[in-house]
Parts: structure tokens; sequence; C-alpha cells
């Protein structure tokens, strides 16, 4: 387990100043605070290698972090041809342990872009500990939350990759017209209490089919939480409605609420409608991000459309690994690695060799808790390659760099830039441009 090969520092951080949505917390002006793990390798060499890889990480909504730590330990396994420094990775503010803590202040209303904010301000914050190259690695929410972050600030990673990112244009299932129930509608209706750990385990076996061991004794430990909690004060009524007054066990319920799970899969559009005319009117104050083409449905999710418009410009490497099975629309997900990087400011995409994609024939959505190896070994192949590229594409700024001034300009400048009387056309010397 990681905390055999990695030395375990919490930290815990203040999210970014306004949020996405006004309705996120209960008054505006709220600190929503971040729960963060770093994972060090307690093998490392000394002194740290300068090209040791910072990792930036992002989990999948409601997917307690400390999940993806068997990930980490097959990574840190295989990290032949390049050095781990720290891995760093932060609970959503509405999610997991960050979401214990702002337990008083959530509201209902969720927004992904909150969290590569949050990310950014993290890492700004542990900037000491975090010189480049820094690398992005997101599963499911968490890539779309990745991806953005690299949009913030596209010099921030040298690569990023992603898991089964949601990265689409269509909406997620959800039960709404012809559309079969989905994830959304589970979470809304599932039970989220139980008389005992051991019980809530076993009532979630199903969701846990098919994970490999250490994956369902970390969901555990940290998919859930004892009571009393603020959605669950009175343990003893808890312990009454299941007959178990007299047992020692403790009632537990999710560590992520199922009403915070949901606002993190969909968000509501209840009152785009006028409810006397019938016309659709967005209310630009709370759904500015309401596609007006879409504006019928009462439930969406905005991030992943919007993200994937912007793929053209995405600037660092991209690893993408999907799973053959996924409930995610592979067609939709294939277009946008096709699209990735391509356009101004871009990486270059698939054609120079930029973004990839590897498929893993068999495996759905939850694939890193599933067959953590074969997760891995694409990631650990990917990081060699691109660290190779990272050391030599350093070699050669370093030595471009040698020789120049640092408080002068070179001497093109004066070649490309003509004296204020050299001749111009009719009109005299431009103005400065600013």
């Amino acid at each position: 387990m990681s905390s055999e090969n990695f030395s375990v520092t919490e930290h815990a951080v203040p999210g970014c100043h306004i949020r996405e949505y006004p309705g996120s917390t209960v008054h505006q002006e709220d600190i929503l605070n971040l729960h963060v793990k770093q994972y060090t390798p307690k093998n490392q060499a000394e002194p740290v290698p300068a090209d040791a890889i910072t990792i930036i990480a992002a989990h999948g909504a409601a997917l307690p972090k400390e999940l993806y730590e068997p990930l980490w330990d097959e990574l840190l396994n295989q990290a032949t041809g390049f050095h781990i420094r720290s891995i760093w990775v932060a609970d959503c503010a509405s999610m997991n342990t960050s979401g214990v803590l702002n337990e008083d202040k959530l509201s209902m209303d969720c927004s992904w872009m909150d969290h590569a904010r949050d990310l950014f301000l993290m890492i700004n914050h542990f900037r000491d500990q975090m010189p480049r190259p820094l690398v992005g690695i997101g599963h499911s929410m968490g890539g779309n939350i990745i991806t953005n972050l690299a949009f913030l600030h596209p010099r921030l990673f040298t690569t990023i990759l992603l898991v089964d990112p949601v990265i689409q244009l269509s909406p997620p299932a959800m039960g709404f017209g012809t559309d079969p129930p989905g994830a959304p509608n589970y979470t809304l209706r599932r039970s989220d209490v139980w008389p005992s750990r051991e019980a809530a385990v076993q009532a979630n076996r199903k969701f846990m089919h098919g994970w490999d061991p250490r994956c369902v004794e970390l969901m555990a430990e940290y998919g859930f939480r004892e009571l009393p909690t603020r959605l669950y004060p009175d343990v003893e009524a808890v312990k009454a409605k299941f007959g178990t007054t007299t047992n020692n066990t403790t009632p537990v319920t999710l560590t992520t609420t199922k009403h915070q799970d949901l606002l993190g899969q969909i968000r509501q559009n209840f009152s785009a409608r006028n409810p006397t005319t019938g016309v659709i009117e967005i209310p630009r104050d709370t759904h500015a991000d309401l596609d007006p083409a879409a504006a019928f449905i009462p439930l969406y999710r905005p991030e992943p459309r919007s993200t994937f418009f912007r793929l053209p410009t995405l600037r660092p490497s991209c690893l993408w690994v999907v799973g053959g099975s996924t409930y995610l629309n592979l067609d939709e997900m294939r277009l946008a690695i096709q699209r990735c990087g391509t356009g101004v400011g871009g990486s270059g995409g698939l054609s120079e060799g930029r973004v990839k994609e590897v498929t893993l024939p068999g495996l759905g959505h939850l694939m890193p808790f599933q067959e953590v190896k074969a997760v891995v070994d694409p990631c650990a192949a990917w990081l060699r390659e691109e660290m190779d590229r990272f050391r030599r594409v350093e070699r050669e700024w370093e030595e471009a760099q040698k020789g120049k001034s640092h408080l002068v300009v070179e001497e093109n400048w004066y070649k490309v830039l003509k004296p204020v009387n050299a001749r111009r056309g009719k009109g005299g010397p431009s103005a400065k441009l600013s």
C-alpha cells in the first residue's frame, strides 16, 4: 500500500475566491478549504534529480482521492526512465474529506471549473515544492478538470494523462425523454445510511464488483464516515431505525453526501422555461453556460461540451487512456482525440505525436480500480517518452541561452524595427501598438 512506498503529508488549503455559481455556498463570501494529500516516495534519490516529476492528480466525482493509491504504487514500481518527486491530490471542495471540512458552508450547486482554479491556487501555494516538470493526471470528471487547468495555464504541465475523461458532446443518460435512467437517477434514490461500515460495504458490493481488493479496502475506509454528520445528526434515531440500539456498532453514511455527488454529476435547469408563456428564457446570472439549443432539457452539465470545443488549443502533450467498455460515448471521445491540440496554441495533435490514444479492451469507466497495472502500463511508457523529450528540450534551451544578455534586446530587434526616420509609405511612421 502507499504508506509503505510513500510518505504521506496532509494539508488543508483555501479554495479560489468567488465560486463559478452563486449557489455553491451558503453565503457567497464563504471560504472553502481543500483537503490535500502529498505522496513523496520513500526511496527517493538524494539529491532529488532536477527532472523529477511533480504529479497533480484529479479524482472522479465522489470517488475518494485515496482510491488512486494503488495506481501511485504501480506507477512508482514502473518508474524507470523517470523519477517521481511527489504526487499531489486534492478532494474537490464539495466531495470526500474536503466536503467534510466544508459541510457547514456548502449549498446546492457545483462547478467543475472551480476545482481547476482551486488546483492552480494549490500549485502556486506549494510552488517551492513543485519545480518543473509538472504532469497532470485526471480520471473521469478529474480528466476534464486537469484539461481545464491546462487551458487556464497552457505552459503549466509538460504533459497530461487523461483516464476515461468526461469530455464529450452528449449529456449523460438521466432518464429524460427516451433516455434510459443513468448514474444521476441511481444517485438521487440510493440508500445513504447503514447500521455499520461492514453493512455499508456489503450493500455496495455491486458497485465495487471486479475491483482490485486494495481499492475495495480503501473505499471501505474513505468512502463512508461515521455518524453524527450534519445530514444525520441523530445517531440514536438512525440506530432505532435499524434496530441496533443495543449494538456497539456505529452507523455510517457516505463521505460525499448523495446530494453533493448528484450535483457533481449533473446541474439543474428548472427555471429556464417561463411558467406562464412556456418560452425559454435563459437566466444568465446563474446559467450563462447553458447551451440555448439544449435549454429545454431540465438537467445539464456544461463542462464536458465546452471542454470538447476548446480541445484544439490544448498546449501540453496528452495521453488518452480509454476504456473499451466505458459508458461514455466512444465515438465522441475519439472525435475529441482527433481535435486535441490541432489549433492555434495547441500541441500539434496526433499528426505530430503530441497526442495518443490507448484503448483498454473490456475495461469500463472505473478501470483505475479494476485493472491497476493495465492502466499504469501505457501511462508509464508515455512518461518515459515525454521525459526524454523534456530533457532534450531543456538542453537545447540552455544551450541557446548561453551568451545571451538579460539586460538588452538582441541585434535582430534593430534589424526588424526600422529607425523612426526611415522612409515609409504615405502617412509616415505608424503609431505605437500600445
